[in-house]
């Protein structure tokens, strides 16, 4: 196995190698190596041409694997820097949301206060249903029609405020957050806090989180329109950290 690793790590920097090339770089005999790269050119790891090797298409697979898994092993670590400074553009608390398991809520795994005097604040962990936060609309916009339906059907929609979204209602608000990857909530959890959320797309493109900045109503509808260009470029540039490098948002 180390033998193989070190053939493909030595193609990396060294394309269109030849057989003797590759013999002394890796200190390996011809017969044996040439085994090794007839097996590996056999899996498309290594492909022959003209007299000379070069990486194949699942090593370039294999490599964009590689990069997946590194995006998902440091997240929300990574989205940290984007995170504070949101919180110094907009003055106000920044939360970054993940899709709980069920699908039924967003739980907070990171959070900045506002320093002003009268802010909003949550814990880490703290988790809200998703109809009422903006954070959880935005994730609910990009599920998909199957899973999006399925959580309306299955859903009770408690009206914790009179602003809280009603079941009819709801889809139209989705609606128009898939159209601009911008979920607003005013008031439908706490009456006078307002949130403006942008969904967060994984390596293939699948939504799974949503950064949001929260305030009191009156101050963060004020100055919607900034906040709102601001958070959606935070929610592309974390999408771009956790190993999403298509349109923001994609294509439904």
């Amino acid at each position: 196995m180390t033998r193989v690793l070190d053939t493909l790590r030595v193609l990396a920097t060294r394309p269109g190698a030849r057989l003797a090339d590759l013999c002394v770089a890796l200190g390996v005999p011809k017969t044996s190596l040439h085994r090794l790269l007839r097996t590996l050119e056999g899996s498309s790891y290594v492909t022959y041409r003209d007299g000379t090797y070069d990486l194949g298409p699942a090593s370039f697979h294999l490599a964009h694997l590689i990069r997946e898994a590194t995006a998902a092993a440091t997240f929300p670590s990574s989205a940290r820097p984007v995170l504070e400074r949101l919180a110094r553009e907009t003055g106000e608390t920044v939360m970054l949301g993940v899709l709980a398991d069920g699908g039924d809520e967003i739980v907070y795994v990171d959070v900045i206060d506002s320093t002003a005097p009268v802010r909003f604040t949550v814990p880490i962990g703290d988790r809200r249903p998703l109809y009422s936060a903006a954070s959880g609309k935005a994730v609910l916009a990009f599920l998909g029609q199957a899973k999006r339906q399925a959580y309306l059907d299955r859903c009770e929609f408690l009206p914790f405020t009179p602003q809280t979204v009603r079941r009819e209602g709801l889809p139209v608000q989705l609606r128009e957050v898939a159209a601009r990857a911008v979920a607003i909530d005013d008031g439908g959890k706490i009456v006078g806090a307002a949130g403006i959320a942008s969904p967060v797309f994984g390596a293939r493109g699948q939504v799974f989180a949503a950064v949001s900045v929260a305030g009191p109503a009156e101050r963060l509808l004020a100055a919607q329109a900034e906040i709102e260009r601001q958070v959606h470029q935070a929610g592309q540039q974390i999408s771009q950290l956790a190993g999403y490098n298509g349109p923001y948002p994609p294509p439904g």
